[in-house]
């Protein structure tokens, strides 16, 4: 379904996409880079996965005030058409659990089990829900007065304990599963030891109440840095703690993950969940209008730069939210979608990042096997503090064998105008990239043709038809903050 606001958009700018179309086949002053996907499988990918926020009473939520017709759009776009997998539910302890003793299950209840949420989208394809414990209580803290101060150690085992009764309660009291939990969002309540402790004590709890299901996924710090590798090497460590975990996870925003932290997992059993990807740039929050290519190109790029760093699922930080200011509100860069409940037309509106991680999902299939790609330009493609890479890639086997390769050119008009210290922590000016793009596995299949699709401000979802490779080897030219992705049309034995 074509949004209002973008056929409008379109119509505008349909010249300037038959400019870039050409651009796009042969720009002027391209630079050359090539990038070669080495052989070797690595890790099988999860899905995508979305939070969502529904705050209010069934009838209150923001949800709730749409008609069933509008709900189920939205669901469609977000849950079917991403393909989601996975959903967090954000669970803050503090007011399940105020003070000592006192247990409060309407807020979760509320906001997720009595609407529409939960039933909608496991209708749609959801198969996990994962928990998201936002804060530790501050009666649990060595200065209650500082939300920011770590846990007591005699308070770990009570915390753990609110988070395996909730989900207890949940499925006794209400049928809710939930399949897996953190143990804190970007939590600055636990250092390296205590967060040990905290996994250890948690599988416990949950072993002890029959909730061996359900998976741990630990620690979610905000950044992939030195400071979260300390808090993944002391996991590690520890066979216990190790054992109890699911997966490692982390977030993937300014600084995405990078070979150190993809080396925790390699050559283990354990998954590397991205539990939250969100937008803005050093100033957060921010906001962003429908058509935002840098932001867009941002999001297209952390993806494959964590698909080429062995992330297995990828969960974006809200999927659709109403905004009270339409169409460009406050910290509306979070959403993939917005929408106001009172408008009578014109009501949602999918930002152009949306498009991106659409065509994502339709290149990636769930299952898909990942290849590690390098480049000639900037290496291991890292997304990480400093300049951004201009192009990120990343390959892999879909399990019907078809190949699919994502490349994201994150460089930019934009970029011109920041200060000096953003250009120094962003990308760079636009740059037309040529990349020849060779793959090994492939050099004796022969020629093989590969479908590719573009993605861009002026264009949405543009099948530019079919290219032939030889020998495993194509060349195509990707354009500033243009997402290309090409999928061969057949298997490949």
């Amino acid at each position: 379904m074509k949004h209002p606001l973008i056929l409008v958009i379109a119509a505008l700018c349909l010249a300037a996409a038959h400019v870039v179309c050409a651009q796009a086949t042969a720009p002027p002053m391209a630079t050359p880079v090539t990038i070669t996907v080495q052989p070797g499988a690595r890790q099988a990918f999860r899905g995508l996965g979305v939070s969502e926020f529904n705050y209010g009473s069934p009838g209150a939520g923001t949800f709730d005030q749409l008609t069933p017709a509008r709900r189920a759009l939205l669901w469609d776009l977000i849950y079917r058409d991403l393909k989601i997998k996975t959903l967090r539910l954000w669970w803050n302890p503090e007011a399940f659990a105020p003070q000592p003793g006192w247990q409060d299950m309407a807020p979760f209840v509320s906001a997720f089990v009595a609407g529409h949420l939960l039933a909608d989208a496991r209708a749609r394809g959801v198969t996990t829900l994962l928990l998201a414990p936002d804060r530790v209580p501050a009666s649990m803290l060595s200065d209650p007065q500082d939300h920011n101060s770590r846990i007591r150690d005699t308070e770990i085992g009570s915390y753990v304990t609110l988070i395996a009764t909730l989900i207890q309660r949940l499925k006794a009291e209400h049928g809710v599963a939930i399949d897996a939990t953190g143990i804190a969002n970007e939590p600055p309540w636990f250092d390296p030891a205590q967060m040990v402790t905290a996994v250890k004590d948690l599988r416990a709890e949950l072993d002890r109440r029959g909730l061996k299901r359900v998976m741990i996924v630990a620690p979610e710090n905000p950044n992939n840095d030195g400071t979260t590798d300390e808090y993944l090497k002391a996991l590690k460590a520890d066979p216990q703690a190790w054992q109890a975990l699911e997966g490692i996870a982390t977030h993937s925003y300014n600084m995405a993950p990078r070979p150190e932290e993809a080396a925790i997992v390699e050559g283990t059993d354990k998954e590397f969940w991205i539990t939250e990807a969100g937008g803005g740039g050093l100033s957060l929050p921010g906001s962003e209008t429908p058509i935002d290519p840098l932001e867009a190109a941002s999001a297209a790029s952390r993806f494959l730069n964590d698909m080429n760093q062995r992330a297995t699922r990828w969960v974006w930080f809200i999927g659709v939210m109403d905004i009270t200011r339409y169409p460009v509100d406050f910290d509306n860069v979070q959403r993939l979608i917005e929408f106001q409940p009172q408008r009578s037309a014109d009501w949602y509106a999918p930002l152009l990042k949306y498009y991106y991680l659409r065509r994502l999902s339709e290149t990636f299939d769930v299952g898909a096997v990942f290849r590690h790609s390098v480049s000639s330009l900037e290496g291991e493609m890292t997304y990480t503090y400093g300049r951004k890479p201009r192009l990120n890639a990343a390959a892999a086997r879909n399990p019907d064998g078809t190949w699919a390769v994502g490349l994201s050119n994150f460089t930019g008009e934009g970029f011109l105008q920041d200060t000096q210290t953003n250009r120094d922590n962003a990308g760079y000016p636009p740059q037309f990239l040529t990349v020849t793009l060779q793959v090994p596995e492939l050099a004796g299949a022969g020629d093989i043709t590969f479908r590719v699709h573009r993605n861009s401000a002026p264009l949405r979802d543009m099948d530019e038809g079919t290219v032939m490779m030889h020998n495993g080897q194509v060349t195509l030219t990707v354009a500033p903050t243009e997402l290309v992705t090409l999928r061969s049309v057949k298997g490949i034995r």
